[in-house]
């Protein structure tokens, strides 16, 4: 089979020659996936060199139609030969993909102009979507991890409520007891949370709220952030690059929250995640998970990136270094070697998902992930720099970043 495409006013034209069966049917799966993960929504397939459809086709047809369709693109088949428009009528497809292509789309004489920005390293477009901002609170001791030394009376429990962004050490459960031995890293965001337990399973669970069902993950240690993102950033990698690092990215909100302290979310296409995850509870027991040879038996490193074009959701703080609050401070560390930001950021790992077009909420985007989505990972993101000439860090090829700049309580 033959796959060319070309780009035409408001749509993505695919151009396949050949058979359509269980041989190739794979082969124009991938390369619709690619153009997707590329950010081309709206396709159509020219058909009029396909001679031959099977079920494999006809499969790989409507779960094109179904994945766009799920992010509010479109996908729509052109000019088929006789044979294969007989084939879609008989399967009852016809109505749904042989359609007139998509015209090119105007804009809303109502919508708000979309700023764009452009940097050494990322670029892309800037929506607003408020003022108020975040704040955020400590809870915990992250000390007491060095020892393992945390009890029952370093428990927070957190209700999981659509404005809530937080992360740290925590589990499901109704009280410390009954979590006890599963505490790991977790995230927390439009209303759902992640984690990954201590206990040796590696198995990772989610929660999400459900009418008047509130969640709740019990916490030895983490940060909580309440309020709303003020910016949405699409974004991808800078002129002749293929990814954005991390570190990058947080320098890109602070910049553009105008803050030196600041709340993030992203949802995006991994280009590789470098962390770090506990192995065991650290709760009232024996020995320094951070001490050498212990923490080879306490803590999962990534030697090398991992959930590589997987989709990732990151949750986090960030600052700018030199201005980190007293309370932030045992929370915070540098994203790297030389950094100028410091950051504490947890990140959950899916199969590839598109994000919608345009100005999106982030509960309208990854509400879905978490609902019908399987959670593969949960790390606490850090920095490798241990090798001189290079140094092991989390980036990302195109996603969506949600910005707050935030302001930290101080406890009474």
């Amino acid at each position: 089979m033959e796959i060319s495409h070309t780009q035409a006013e408001g749509h993505t034209r695919v151009v396949a020659t050949g058979r359509l069966d269980g041989t190739w049917s794979d082969h124009l799966a991938k390369a619709l996936d690619e153009l997707v993960r590329a950010g081309h929504d709206q396709l159509v397939l020219d058909m009029s060199g396909i001679v031959f459809v099977s079920s494999l086709g006809l499969r790989c047809l409507l779960t094109a139609y179904k994945r766009l369709k799920a992010v509010g693109g479109s996908f729509i088949v052109e000019q088929p030969t006789e044979a294969v428009r007989e084939v879609l009528e008989m399967a009852g497809m016809a109505g749904m993909l042989l359609a007139a292509a998509p015209a090119a789309k105007a804009a809303a004489p109502t919508a708000p102009a979309v700023e764009t920005f452009t940097r050494a390293s990322v670029r892309g477009e800037l929506h607003r979507q408020g003022t108020q901002g975040m704040r955020a609170r400590t809870y915990g001791a992250p000390a007491l991890l060095a020892d393992a030394a945390f009890t029952a009376a370093n428990n927070t429990t957190l209700d999981v409520k659509p404005d809530l962004v937080a992360l740290g050490l925590g589990a499901f459960g109704d009280h410390y007891e009954e979590c006890r031995e599963r505490y790991g890293e977790f995230l927390a965001v439009a209303g759902a949370a992640a984690y990954q337990p201590g206990d040796g399973s590696r198995t990772c669970d989610t929660l999400v709220t459900e009418g008047s069902y509130v969640p709740q993950v019990q916490s030895l240690y983490g940060l909580a952030c309440t309020g709303s993102f003020t910016q949405l950033a699409r974004f991808e990698p800078g002129e002749g690059l293929e990814q954005v690092s991390m570190g990058a990215l947080a320098e890109l909100v602070l910049e553009l929250s105008g803050a030196d302290l600041a709340c993030l979310v992203i949802a995006g296409e991994s280009a590789g995640l470098a962390g770090a995850s506990l192995r065991r509870s650290p709760t009232e027991t024996t020995g320094s998970p951070l001490g050498f040879p212990e923490v080879r038996q306490w803590l999962s490193f990534t030697t090398e990136k991992a959930h590589l074009r997987a989709s990732a959701v990151v949750c986090g703080v960030v600052a700018k270094s030199g201005t980190v609050p007293a309370a932030l401070s045992p929370f915070l560390r540098p994203l790297g070697a030389g950094s100028s930001v410091e950051g504490h950021l947890h990140a959950a790992a899916f199969r590839f998902r598109a994000l919608p077009r345009g100005n999106l909420t982030v509960t309208t985007a990854l509400r879905p992930w978490f609902e019908h989505e399987t959670v593969q990972d949960v790390l606490h993101l850090l920095a490798d720099d241990r090798e001189a000439d290079a140094t092991l860090e989390s980036a990302f090829t195109r996603g969506a970043l949600w910005i707050a700049p935030l302001t930290l309580e101080t406890k009474p």
